[in-house]
């Protein structure tokens, strides 16, 4: 079985549908982004039913080797993180990477990560109460004996910790929630980005950090079951600790890993070595669903088609498109959409043209440029990666960082860069040089200055230095 070619994105990809998915978000209406919030603290209290009933149900292997418990805990969060990712709901802790690289990508404005980090925290929060009142306790699952005890525990052992001690495992906490995130988006199976969402989630939770959402779930339980610590003492002490931990820990991998890294770096070397450049596209852009940011294809005709399917255009199927040549991912330069727009209406048949319409309409402003839409503007190029290179460098040559350390203590330049006209590094010799030639213009100054005006114009007639005007007046 054949993998389809769009399955997987690089990490440069996955990077850029992190800034579309801030894009779409961010133009979301308030009450549109409420809803969503609401629905993702549903979703997200999954995690926390499994990990009270873990820790409930089973006191005597809990007493006995706690780390089984640890375990199973672990496993259970990532089950309401895929709830949330698959249906495209709104969860703090993800939106602390999504705004934090759209703003270092000039995607967004700062005024837009305030507003989706002050919503979704809040309405989160009002998620969760719902379901700790309305679906566990009101349903008298979380009423008995066990679920009392073990929700009490819980939240006495989270309401220990230092606010210090909180902040610190909300850093970590949260790191490896967005790293969840980021590599999820990097597959298009179900069943691999549940995988890429497993494996942080369990590594965080089985080792007792810190997710503000996840929190809201055990304390308000806690609180409703008669846990001895007041509202205020929790949100000092976990609620806001946790919250900022979180987006320092988020922040972080969405500024250093998602966009330095991978955003960057990546287009620095791009750009300084004049490497192949291609066309990126969201190929989907509709709201409530992360972005995939793939490469675009250059337009196939007829006479293409014949070669791969060995027949005409009949022959054309799935198959062919799996084993697409290489060329189909060359990179496309700036062109004029309408006229290849016009070129596929009236010669291509398959399935990879594009519609009229489509075609003729330019991606929208503030959008991630759409795959199957018309050029964007320039500021959605930029974000979309596409450089605009002023100056071209053909002779662009990479160095590795031995040779650079090594022409760095020996303080001598490359060769190449002397061929390019830098200055080069002056010697005794050649200061002394420079010197004699000076005093040597200087006397040959004074000595012009005392040659009367009819001796320099032959002195400079002789040297073949006179001009045409000169040559007039000694003739004269």
């Amino acid at each position: 079985m054949s993998m389809d070619d769009n399955s997987y994105l690089t990490t440069y990809e996955a990077a850029l549908a992190v800034v579309a998915t801030a894009m779409k978000k961010a133009r979301l209406r308030i009450d549109v982004l409420i809803l969503n919030s609401i629905i993702g603290g549903l979703l997200f209290s999954t995690g926390g039913m499994l990990h009270i009933l873990f820790r409930s149900e089973f006191p005597e292997v809990f007493e006995t080797n706690p780390g089984v418990v640890y375990i199973l805990q672990g496993l259970a969060y990532p089950i309401g993180l895929f709830y949330v990712v698959i249906l495209g709901v709104d969860l703090f802790n993800s939106n602390i990477l999504f705004f934090s690289t759209g703003l270092c990508r000039g995607a967004i404005s700062i005024f837009d990560l305030l507003i989706s980090w002050f919503v979704s925290w809040w309405f989160n929060l009002v998620g969760t109460i719902f379901v700790c009142y309305v679906i566990c306790h009101y349903s008298g699952i979380t009423q008995t004996e066990s679920m009392v005890t073990g929700t009490v525990d819980i939240t006495m052992l989270k309401a220990s910790s230092s606010f210090i001690e909180t902040f610190i495992k909300g850093i970590a906490g949260n790191f490896y929630v967005c790293m969840a995130i980021f590599l999820q988006l990097m597959a298009k199976p179900l069943h691999v980005k549940f995988l890429m969402m497993l494996l942080p989630i369990f590594t965080f939770v089985s080792f007792g950090f810190t997710h503000s959402v996840a929190d809201m779930f055990m304390l308000i339980m806690g609180l409703i079951n008669g846990a001895p610590v007041t509202v205020r003492v929790l949100a000092w002490k976990v609620f806001l600790p946790a919250a900022l931990g979180n987006i320092v820990g988020g922040s972080f991998f969405g500024i250093v890993i998602t966009w330095y890294l991978h955003i960057f770096v990546i287009e620095r070397d791009r750009e300084a070595l004049n490497l192949p450049e291609y066309e990126l596209r969201d190929e989907q852009p509709e709201l409530n669903q992360d972005s995939r940011v793939v490469r675009k294809k250059k337009a196939r005709f007829d006479e293409d088609v014949e070669k791969i399917g060995g027949g005409g255009g009949e022959d054309y199927d799935d198959k062919s498109e799996e084993t697409q040549n290489p060329e189909d991912y060359d990179p496309i330069p700036i062109y004029d959409e309408q006229s290849i727009a016009s070129r596929l209406i009236s010669r291509s048949r398959t399935r990879s043209s594009v519609s009229t319409q489509s075609a003729q309409t330019r991606s929208p402003k503030n959008v991630f440029p759409v795959y199957g839409m018309g050029e964007p503007l320039e500021r959605e190029k930029s974000i979309a990666g596409q450089l605009s290179r002023t100056k071209s460098n053909a002779s662009a040559d990479a160095e590795y960082l031995g040779a650079q350390l090594k022409r760095v203590l020996s303080n001598k330049a490359k060769v190449s860069d002397l061929e390019s006209g830098n200055p080069r590094i002056i010697t005794p010799r050649s200061s002394f040089t420079r010197r004699v030639s000076g005093s040597s213009d200087v006397s040959s100054a004074r000595s012009n200055s005392q040659i009367s005006p009819l001796a320099k114009e032959e002195r400079d007639l002789g040297d073949g230095s006179l001009s045409q005007e000169n040559l007039d007046r000694i003739s004269e």
